[in-house]
């Protein structure tokens, strides 16, 4: 049951990975998600047949059939992103979400859903943030209001507020004494959003990573000559790894460390 739930959500991921591309795309130009795909470059309008997710980019060698230029690469690794986050998702939490049962509840299904959607919303903030520098409200809403269904079936109400709250209040201070130069606004909407999804202590060890993420990346391209100290690193993919991580591995790293005796 669990494999073909997999492999289900693994092919509706790339589709979905494909609608993702026109969100963020469309998005940075600040045009509205109707009307029929087209290439960026020459304007053609594009025909099924070169909208297959992955497939398409392949067998075109990554160029337009009209003008020959190239597509971004960003297509086809959102599509598989997509394709291995929900695949991923099935796989870790189809198994929990039976209840070792042979069927899934209808509550089942809507918590599978809740974190289908918190991933499409995160997969949409990386990737923007990354390329082009810009958090999209509407995602970080998104994945807001995932993560108060999922904290509303938790029962650690109280401590989850009490990380949002701080969490987002400690990058809110970052970005307005810094007038946005340390963090912009979107990255503590983001730690507010991400510390509602994963709960209490998890957005502490998820606030820890992150800024240790940062700092092994951010010193690695200054030593490179990538960056220099008055560049601007995207710090979004930072939370959102951080995040994956303590929603992963929280517990077992408060205990190595100890620290979950202070929590």
């Amino acid at each position: 049951m669990t494999f073909l739930i997999v492999g289900f959500l693994f092919v509706i991921g790339l589709v979905i990975g494909s609608f993702l591309n026109v969100v963020i795309l469309r998005g940075e130009r600040g045009e509205g998600l109707g009307g029929r795909s087209r290439c960026m470059a020459c304007g053609r309008i594009l025909g099924i047949s070169e909208l297959v997710p992955v497939a398409s980019f392949i067998f075109q060698h990554g160029r337009c059939r009209g003008c020959r230029e190239r597509f971004s690469v960003q297509y086809p690794l959102v599509e598989l992103g997509t394709a291995l986050a929900f695949a991923g998702i099935a796989w870790f939490f189809v198994p929990v979400l039976m209840g070792g049962g042979t069927a899934i509840s209808a509550q089942a299904l809507l918590n599978l859903g809740v974190l289908l959607l918190a991933a499409c919303a995160a997969i949409v903030i990386f990737v923007a943030d990354f390329r082009f520098q810009i958090i999209p409200v509407g995602a970080v809403i998104v994945l807001g209001l995932a993560g108060i269904v999922v904290t509303l079936g938790r029962n650690t109400l109280l401590g989850d507020l009490a990380a949002v709250i701080g969490c987002s209040l400690f990058f809110f201070l970052l970005s307005y004494v810094s007038g946005g130069r340390w963090m912009g606004n979107g990255d503590w909407m983001l730690v507010f959003a991400t510390s509602l999804v994963i709960g209490f202590p998890s957005s502490i060890a998820a606030f820890l990573f992150s800024f240790w993420l940062g700092s092994i990346v951010g010193l690695t391209l200054l030593a490179l000559g990538k960056k220099s100290l008055q560049s601007r690193i995207p710090f979004g993919p930072f939370i959102l790894a951080g995040a994956l991580l303590a929603w992963r591995y929280a517990d077992a790293f408060f205990a190595y460390t100890g620290l979950s005796l202070l929590l």
